[in-house]
């Protein structure tokens, strides 16, 4: 393709976001949120109208009319209503809407009421409708209520260790079940247009054979015993119902009456204080205000009237006519909107601040909720879908919000909103590594042998790869954020233990045979385009160390594309949630079209023809014009959400737009990053002056630990170091002493208090367990971490130059530790640790707090030690020295060298070095002669000897291991104590080259001394393959 195509392309998807996120803006509601009507079959419009015509006291009069109008307008040309649209025609559904019509005084003899018959009867008539069409007929007399499967009221009081109880179910199963078991006792019987009968023959035209309405629900016994279809648990099922049967269902005995009041205790306490149930879906208010009134509440009882006003909220009026929605998504249609505007770097619009705070004031902070039952936190902090819901937070909402607020404000990530989200995430983790929509452990999927013709996912939420990688890609984003702040280390190191959890699930559910194989199915988008892209995102952050992910994922890519269209776009039918076959194959949308390119784009150029391809389908069909002002969007028509696989799938319009406009932005950023990468040697580039001030000073950390004292030490020193850039990575507690002196800032975590525990004059090795405090490794191997990130953070500071922000606007230069300076009791010892998780730690002695001539001699170390790196840009150790140095602040400093080179194999050459097995630097302390004199004491020196020969251990097995694995960037370790003279050794390595050298005894004069050793025999051995190839490189 020309270099002209190219850029017409270009500018057809700048044009095409601009549009689109002006189509954002024009939709967008004044307190700053979005929504749109969800759209879904006509069950909850038929179900409106059946309710209203039944209850005494609510009337059809008013809206009969446009009720009406929107169900012919919603028929299909054969007669049916379908499930969605472009699907087959759905018996129950049009069963349904067929009597709603005829209760709006429709005559059977209609035209559109004939084609509805015929197809009724062609699909086996009435008889072979679902549960609960069934039931909604047994209330007006179509159907025999013995007919209907018992439920017993009873199940209210099963404990939660029963086998079966009512939070076994899914929420929304439970939610609906519990005033099911109300309805079900009182097995109403309402008047039709032909007057009242428990036998009524008014729909009689859809049965084939009426004088038989007695149709059970299940296969006979026996079949289920011995036949083809034997199952030993619907048999159970089966037999069971029927003996509640024979003794009447239980309803007369004394713990009826109980059951009946915990059911209604049960509804009233989770109703929302405007009313709603379940977080405002039809499915939950319809049956909950019928079950209230059953029990004797009248239509003027604060709760039946609270619930009539939510129903009514779900009413939606159009050009169509009326008709129900399910349930309203303002939470989800907000977070991703402005998710959406935040990736096309809007995130500093006024707008968006507008939507973040609209999101912030919904998160879910309350002490109650169903999710408490079988999760591992009882910490809240989680957002639901609806606008009224505090018992049934949503993880995959959780999640996308927590990701928009960060996106929009960098420094949020420390916040408590977003830690009480991460926390809550964490807890709602199932056993299997995986998550569920609602719910923790929710995965009894015997449940599905209930025979009530209903999908397993009906009745529990189980772990689905789609929400699973939405996770993987939450912890990534938030793992990966270095704008600004960062997630304690606690927090940090329990993301990464949950990801590796996920990742093996995911890993065993991938498809593996047929349409599908490489694939994931996805269980509330459709369908395995949703999961795999959901997955593929997530999978993202985790590819670049783990062999068996990467696989994974490049199976995934060549089955995305292997289900591109000719057009060049991407869809998928709702028939593949029946029919794996047809798995990736069906219209293309926009929604489907940008899942696949947003997930190929992460790891695939802008220039591969696929995802060019896929651009080229966005942008020429972006057809439909904004109802409210300025923008385009694209066709809606098509639905690409999922409620219940086979049964309830929605439209949620926004879909084809948000998405759109998230694959349109990351194309162009890609785009421009490869422009720039082509065109970077032949651009002249005016640097500001206050970038060219930057390049020649040097970056200087210190990490500190404990209190105000070592902070002050810390300040000491650095107003000596005119010049340089200095930051101090310490606890929060001490952000504004820092920052108000004029230095950087980053956040360790933690409370200095906790460690007070530390020796102050003899630091031992491994000193936690000597102390019996082993509790302690967790934390200090955080704190570990966050030294190591803090030394090449990339957090940057914005140029401020004479034009006033005009012109030029580069970044300054990322902050990478040239000295890493530590504070003594910042580190104590590297065994503290436990198991190794950082990719360096810096250790020395515990001094006292630095007095005046303290700081002079560290400040005069520091300077001499950059003087060092201009001459020997390899490795500078200066161990805690002694006499004068007891009390220094200085223990360990690692030169630039390292520190840069640590970097640069982390992210610039991260492949170069991955393939040579990266470098090592790992120094370990030795034993000495005297060390058991009785100076010391006897027992110091057993203590000592077995602390030696445990570190050696770790170190035998270290290598081992390394043997098999990747091999860590760089690591240094050290021992130190105030009261003996430690012995180093010093080992360098890089691939097959290996260099060792003990140490003996240094002081202060002998540093250059051993820097110029290290430096020399390096070179001689390594100069030709390590210090030429990375110049080049560098």
């Amino acid at each position: 393709m020309s270099q002209q195509q190219s850029t017409t392309l270009e500018d057809c998807a700048r044009l095409s976001l601009q549009q689109a996120v002006k189509f954002s803006w024009a939709c967008q509601q004044s307190d700053g949120h979005w929504v749109a009507p969800v759209h879904s079959d006509a069950t909850f419009t038929a179900q409106y109208v059946m309710f209203k015509y039944a209850i005494p006291g609510l009337s059809l009069e008013a809206d009969g009319d446009v009720l009406r109008k929107w169900l012919f307008a919603d028929q299909s040309e054969d007669g049916s209503w379908a499930a969605a649209p472009g699907l087959p025609g759905s018996l129950s559904t049009t069963v349904e809407a067929y009597l709603a019509l005829r209760l709006l005084d429709v005559p059977a003899s209609h035209p559109a009421m004939e084609r509805a018959r015929d197809f009724v009867l062609s699909q086996g008539g009435v008889a072979q409708a679902r549960f609960f069409t069934r039931l909604y007929l047994a209330s007006f007399g179509l159907y025999h209520w013995s007919a209907i499967p018992q439920m017993p009221a009873e199940l209210i009081l099963m404990p939660t260790w029963a086998t079966l109880n009512v939070y076994v179910l899914s929420y929304w199963a439970r939610c609906t079940l519990i005033p099911m078991l109300i309805i079900r006792h009182h097995e109403p019987v309402y008047s039709l247009p032909n007057g009242y009968s428990p036998d009524n023959d008014f729909l009689d035209e859809l049965w084939l054979d009426p004088s038989d309405k007695n149709v059970p629900f299940a296969p006979p016994l026996w079949d289920l015993f011995c036949g083809e279809d034997r199952d030993a648990i619907k048999w159970l099922f089966v037999a069971g119902d029927k003996l509640l049967s024979r003794i009447g269902g239980l309803k007369k005995g004394p713990q009826r009456r109980l059951a009946r009041q915990r059911c209604i205790d049960w509804l009233l306490e989770r109703q929302e204080d405007q009313g709603d149930w379940g977080g405002g879906a039809f499915t939950f208010i319809h049956p909950s205000i019928w079950a209230l009134l059953l029990e004797g509440f009248p239509l003027q009882h604060k709760a039946v009237r609270l619930g009539l006003q939510a129903l009514e909220r779900l009413a939606i009026t159009d050009a169509k006519g009326k008709w129900l929605q399910v349930t309203p998504s303002p939470v989800w249609d907000t977070t991703l909107m402005a998710e959406a505007l935040c990736d096309a770097g809007l995130s500093s619009d006024a707008r968006l601040n507008q939507a973040a705070a609209w999101l912030r004031d919904r998160q879910i902070t309350v002490d109650h909720g169903d999710w408490r039952v079988n999760s591992s936190t009882s910490q809240p902090g989680s957002w639901g879908f609806q606008y009224y819901n505090t018992s049934y937070p949503d993880v995959d909402d959780t999640a996308v919000v927590v990701m928009t607020l960060v996106k929009q404000d960098p420094l949020a990530i420390a916040s408590d909103c977003v830690l009480n989200a991460v926390q809550w995430i964490l807890g709602m983790q199932n056993k299997d590594g995986g998550w569920g929509a609602f719910d923790a452990n929710n995965d009894a999927r015997w449940l599905q042998k209930i025979p009530l013709g209903l999908d397993s996912d009906s009745l529990v939420d189980p772990s689905t790869p789609d929400i699973t990688g939405r996770m993987l890609e939450c912890f990534g984003f938030l793992l990966a954020n270095r704008k600004g702040a960062c997630l304690p280390g606690p927090i940090q190191y329990r993301l990464r233990v949950a990801a590796k959890r996920a990742l093996r699930c995911l890993l065993r559910d991938q498809g593996s045979e047929g349409a599908a194989s490489g694939s994931w199915w996805g269980r509330w988008g459709n369908n395995y385009n949703y999961g795999t892209a959901n997955v593929l995102r997530g999978l993202a952050f985790w590819c670049r160390d783990n062999p068996e992910v990467v696989q994974a994922a490049m199976r995934a890519i060549r089955w995305i594309r292997q289900c591109q269209n000719l057009d060049g776009g991407w869809g998928e039918t709702l028939l593949s949630y029946t029919d794996p076959s047809l798995a990736g194959q069906g219209e293309s949308t926009s929604a489907q079209t940008s899942w696949a390119l947003e997930s190929l784009l992460r790891y695939a150029p802008a220039s591969d023809p696929a995802i060019r391809r896929g651009i080229q389908w966005l942008v020429s069909n972006q057809t439909v014009k904004s109802e409210h002002g300025e923008g385009m969007s694209w066709r809606t028509d098509l639905y690409a959400a999922t409620a219940f696989p086979g049964i309830l799938y929605m439209g949620y319009p926004y879909y084809h737009h948000i998405f759109a406009i998230k694959a349109l932005s990351r194309y162009l950023e890609s785009s421009e990053y490869q422009e720039l990468q082509a065109i970077a040697p032949y651009r002249a580039v005016d640097i500001p002056p206050t970038i060219i001030s930057q390049l020649g000073r040097r970056d200087i950390l210190f990490v500190v630990l404990a209190g105000h004292g070592h902070i002050d030490a810390c300040l000491s020193v650095a107003k000596r170091l005119p010049g340089h850039r200095i930051c101090i990575a310490a606890h929060y507690a001490h952000r504004n002493v820092v920052r108000e002196q004029g230095y950087e800032f980053s956040d360790v975590g933690d409370c200095p208090n906790k460690f007070s525990r530390i020796p102050g004059k003899q630091p031992r090795p491994l000193w936690p367990i000597a102390n019996n405090s082993s509790h302690l490794q967790e934390p200090l191997r955080f704190l570990f971490q966050r030294f190591q990130a803090a030394s090449f953070d990339h957090a940057t500071i914005p140029p401020k130059d004479a034009n006033n922000g005009k012109g030029l606007h580069l970044r300054s230069r990322p902050f990478l530790a040239d000295i890493v300076v530590s504070n003594p009791a910042a580190t104590v010892h590297s065994e503290a640790e436990g198991k190794p998780q950082a990719q360096f730690v810096l250790i020395s002695p515990r001094p006292a707090v630095l007095a005046q001539n303290g700081a002079d001699a560290a400040t005069d170390v520091i300077l001499r030690q950059l003087d060092l790196l201009e001459t020997n840009p390899c490795c500078a150790l200066i161990p805690a020295l002694k006499a004068d140095w007891r009390h220094s602040l200085t223990g360990f400093l690692l030169s630039g060298a390292a520190a840069t080179s640590l970097v640069r194999s982390q992210t610039l050459v991260w492949d170069d070095l991955q393939a040579q097995n990266g470098v090592d630097w790992n120094i370990r302390p030795q034993p000495e002669d005297g060390l058991s004199s009785t100076s010391i004491g006897l027992r110091r020196a057993l203590v000592d000897y077995l602390i030696i020969a445990f570190a050696t251990i770790i170190a035998i097995f270290r290598r081992i291991f390394s043997l098999f694995g990747t091999a860590r960037p760089a690591r240094i370790v050290g021992m130190s104590s105030q009261n003996s003279d430690p012995v180093y050794q010093v080992r360098i390595r890089r691939g097959e080259f290996d260099l060792q050298l003990i140490l003996d005894h240094m002081d202060r004069n002998e540093t250059d001394d051993l820097n110029a050793t290290i430096a020399k025999m390096w070179r001689a051995q390594v100069a030709a393959k390590f210090h030429g190839s990375f110049k080049e490189r560098a």
